[in-house]
């Protein structure tokens, strides 16, 4: 064994993993557990060690103590665990660490390093190296201080022009020096007026933005102030001290604009010192810094300090990512990117990942694309045949002519490209109940957007789309939009500030939809760098016409992420990510819109079941109909104050149903979701349903929700609330009624609509509609109009007399009285489309007519004959569209297959 192997041989290693890592938002795995393409980091780096040759390791736990040893036992039974009972700081664990060795009498130097990095092992090497080589007491690893532009937060190390070493300051330390020279300044200029408390915090709160940490950088100043209400400026002065805002550092005085530009490299945190050194200065480490810690680089203060002349050897590395560190979960995600990247041979364009096979057909380069859809092979319009029939495939045709030309165009014919596809999509029964585990009766629509995207190496995605001026060109960087997210809770990290701001920053983008899709996948793929794209993307579904515009996006560049990516991802799994990836964009609706856009087969009808997410029947869709889309001029948007409308909505099922569990004790084991209440579930009776919902007051204010709404609801409630702005009241009864009542209309239809029984199902979809009416009065089958009111109504008497009606023997009352038949209130439809659906009602041959997405605004969808479609169709135009100097946007259309990359 050479040198290296030696001296490794009769070293002690130790690996600090006691912190909390709380940035890392995990309340279950400790941040060196986390794993670095497959291999937990704390067993990558023992891993390297026993490599080298060390033969001694020692692993200090303290919070989530049982995780890494259960994490680093299953592989090294062999390492032993110190416990570090107090997290003090990384010198407190050394200190630790240190004394549990000595007493197992180990011989040889020690090195202590942390669990949270990534080390390669030629660093370990050339340590022991220099360690050797300059007979030195103490060595340490440094790196450059800047690398790419970028100004690492690591340790400074500090020199004199001499080269000779001064000692190490912390960014916190620097930073609150600066903080002091700011007061200090502030005071000067005031000497006997008073300095408020929130005038220093704010002074302070620009360098390092989180109160509790800027309390512990001044401690005692600011407690000070606030007992006295401030100081005056000469009191600051005074409690400041002798030359306010500089760092005593090896016998010499600096500001901190002197320690950044003498700093060069900082501190990479791997020591290797002889056991005289660490026993002589792990004693006197002291936690009197910004952060009231115990910190292990201040030991190279004080050998520097010590009369005594120690050796220490500094051993830089050019290469920044030779050791790496990472604090929070975007940092993990750059150190898993980068080493992604080294183990990648350079090729002269990005290249997929050996673990990700794409067949040939499915990946070739845009031109060659090109030149197949112009010259239009019998086996690609058999794929068109099988994807959307034989109508209308020349118009589909075209778009992916129009998405290929942009690619090649803007990003390049050579470059390797996939084509995938993302329908919009109808729900013919099942509105607003799938976050609620209902169903959903859904069929796409031959209206895509299509993507023609090539892989990147970095997590940058680059998107260009043929209307600049709706669509203008975006990039972005997947780990920006991360930001610190909460590994543990999806719905904490779409609620917070960060995303809130983004959102605000970037309201409306049509990006916003790209991002969703892929932050939701690496939020779930934790311990994969999800890496970006470039795409061109064409499409033709209306844009906030209620046909899920938007999710096509996401579910488009969902399926891109996840081909690129080689991701483990069902087709089921990717509705469910798509389905809470589109939360990001500030609504809180489910899987409905996704399920239809990726499961969906031609020529039928998918019903579908969520929570959990269930493929249920598909059936034929009837041949003597067809559906026609009629947009009615007015938008459907989902940012802003629509979102805020929608989202009270959801709020409202949610609080309602809170109500419900509270009010309905006998039930509450049986209630998981809205769906579950139903004679079949709760073992009752129709009436008794009812009988329940008069539990459920008619509207709440958010004070009466709190003061009402049992305690172990207040987490669910308060991140419910902080989806949106709450009304002056919650509608509750008439919310809750409509979600019981589709739930149960949306089971009714596979038989319905497989039978042909196609009068009975337009009754449902009336019915339903009438559930999201806004408008006053509404159209009668026999042409009569009348007050909406009854449609509305789910006040205390309607409940009693529909239990009265379950009693009676008079059929009509009866069925008037079941669960399906009732609208219920939840009003999300706008006057024009009210108007548009009591326009077509009447015209024989139309059997059904409704709201056409989730609401305020966008379009109707009717059920027709295929006779009825012209008359129905001439009228909108001539009684709708003409008065309202409204250009029509009419389209008659049958079920097309779901999304997905074309393979030829």
């Amino acid at each position: 064994m050479d040198s290296t192997g030696k001296i490794l041989n009769d070293v002690s290693v130790a690996i600090l993993c006691g912190g909390s890592g709380s940035r890392m938002r995990s309340t279950e795995q400790h941040k060196v557990c986390f794993p670095i393409d497959g291999v937990p980091a704390i067993n990558r780096t023992i891993r390297m060690f026993r490599g080298l040759g060390a033969r001694r390791i020692f692993v200090v736990v303290g919070a989530l103590a049982q995780n890494v040893i259960s994490t680093v036992g299953r592989e090294f039974p062999e390492v032993v665990f110190i416990y570090q009972h107090e997290q003090l700081g990384t010198g407190h664990a050394a200190q630790v660490a240190a004394a549990a060795i000595a007493k197992l009498d180990c011989p040889g130097s020690l090195l202590i390093t942390m669990g949270d990095k990534v080390i390669e092992p030629f660093v370990i090497r050339e340590l022991a190296e220099h360690y050797a080589r300059a007979r030195a007491d103490f060595a340490f690893i440094t790196s450059p201080k800047k690398h790419n532009g970028l100004v690492s937060t690591a340790g400074r190390i500090i020199k004199d022009r001499s080269g000779a070493i001064l000692g190490n300051l912390e960014l916190r330390d620097i930073q609150r020096a600066q903080i002091i020279a700011s007061l200090a300044k502030l005071a000067a200029g005031k000497p006997n007026k008073q300095v408020p408390v929130e005038k220093a915090v704010s002074i302070g709160l620009k360098l390092i933005p989180n109160e509790k940490k800027l309390n512990n950088a001044l401690w005692p100043l600011l407690d000070e102030m606030r007992a006295g209400g401030g100081l005056t400026g000469r009191q600051l002065l005074e409690k400041l001290g002798d030359k306010p805002g500089t760092i005593s550092l090896g016998g010499k005085r600096l500001t901190p604009e002197q320690v950044e530009r003498q700093a060069t490299t900082v501190n990479s945190s791997v020591y290797l010192g002889s056991r005289k050194f660490w026993d002589t200065f792990l004693p006197r480490l002291r936690n009197n810094n910004a952060q009231r810690e115990f910190y292990l680089t201040d030991v190279i203060n004080l050998a520097v300090a010590d009369d005594h002349k120690w050796r220490l050897a500094q051993h830089v590395l050019e290469d920044t990512t030779s050791v790496m560190a990472y604090n929070s979960p975007d940092e993990l995600l750059r150190i898993e990117d980068i080493f992604r990247r080294k183990t990648l041979a350079p090729a002269a364009e990005p290249v997929l990942s050996e673990a990700v096979r794409l067949p040939a057909g499915m990946y070739r380069p845009a031109s060659k694309w090109l030149e197949l859809f112009e010259e239009w092979p019998a086996a690609l319009e058999k794929k068109f045949v099988e994807i959307y029939g034989r109508e209308g495939i020349q118009s589909r045709r075209k778009i992916f002519i129009q998405a290929l030309k942009l690619f090649v165009q803007r990003m390049g014919g050579d470059r390797k490209a996939i084509v995938v596809r993302a329908p919009g999509r109808i729900n013919l029964l099942g509105r607003h109940i799938d976050h609620r585990g209902g169903a959903v009766n859904v069929m796409a629509i031959d209206r895509d957007v299509v993507f023609v995207a090539a892989p990147r190496e970095d997590d940058v995605v680059k998107l260009v789309n043929s209307d600049r001026k709706q669509f203008p060109d975006r990039e972005f960087s997947l780990r920006e939009a991360l930001g610190d997210i909460n590994w543990d809770d999806w719905l904490t990290y779409v609620n917070s500030d960060h995303v809130r701001n983004l959102l605000v920053s970037t309201r409306g983008d049509w990006s916003n939809y790209v991002k969703a899709s892929l932050v939701r996948l690496q939020q779930q793929f934790r311990n994969i760098r999800i890496r970006g794209f470039d795409a061109a993307v064409v499409g033709d579904i209306p844009r906030a016409a209620g046909l899920s515009s938007s999710s096509a996006l996401v579910v488009a560049s969902a399926e891109i992420a996840v081909t690129f990516n080689g991701l483990g991802v069902t087709p089921m799994e990717l509705v469910d990510l798509c389905g809470e990836g589109e939360w990001f964009v500030g609504s809180r609706g489910g899987a409905a819109d996704h399920s239809a856009i990726r499961m969906a087969r031609r020529g039928q009808v998918s019903h579908v079941k969520f929570l959990p997410f269930r493929m249920g029947e598909t059936y034929d869709f009837p041949e003597n109909c067809k559906v026609i889309i009629a947009y009615s001029g007015f938008d459907a948007r989902k940012s802003g104050g629509a979102r805020d409308r929608f989202n009270q909505k959801v709020a409202s099922f949610e609080f309602g149903f809170m109500l419900l569990k509270d009010r309905l004790p006998q039930y509450d084991r049986l209630l998981e979701h809205l769906r579950d209440v139903n004679p079949q579930r709760l073992g009752c009776s129709v009436s008794q349903i009812y009988r329940a919902l008069l539990n459920v007051p008619d509207s709440m204010s958010v004070a009466e929700l709190r003061e009402n709404i049992s305690e172990r609801h207040h987490k669910r409630m308060e991140m419910v609330l902080g989806s949106h702005q709450p009304p002056e009241r919650y509608d509750l009864r008439g919310v809750v009624m409509f979600g019981i009542a589709e739930c149960a209309r949306a089971l009714l239809a596979p038989a319905l609509l497989s039978h042909g029984r196609l009068e009975q199902f337009g009754r449902l979809m009336a019915i339903s509609h009438d559930g999201d009416r806004v408008s006053r009065h509404r159209r009668m089958a026999d042409g009569r109009w009348r007050s909406s009111k009854y449609c509305y109504d789910c006040s205390d008497d309607t409940m009693t007399r529909c239990c009265a009606d379950l009693g009676s023997e008079d059929p009509d009352r009866v069925l008037g009285a079941q669960l399906y038949m009732q609208p219920g209130a939840y009003a999300c439809s706008i006057p024009q489309i009210d108007r548009m659906i009591d326009l077509v009602s009447g015209v024989p041959g139309i059997y059904g007519a409704q709201l056409g997405g989730a609401g305020l605004g966008g379009c109707i969808m009717i059920l027709a004959h295929p006779s009825a479609v012209s008359t129905a169709c001439d009228l909108l135009r001539r009684d709708y569209y003409g008065p309202a100097k409204i250009d029509p946007l009419l389209h008659v259309c049958s079920p097309v297959a779901g999304a997905g990359a074309i393979s030829l």
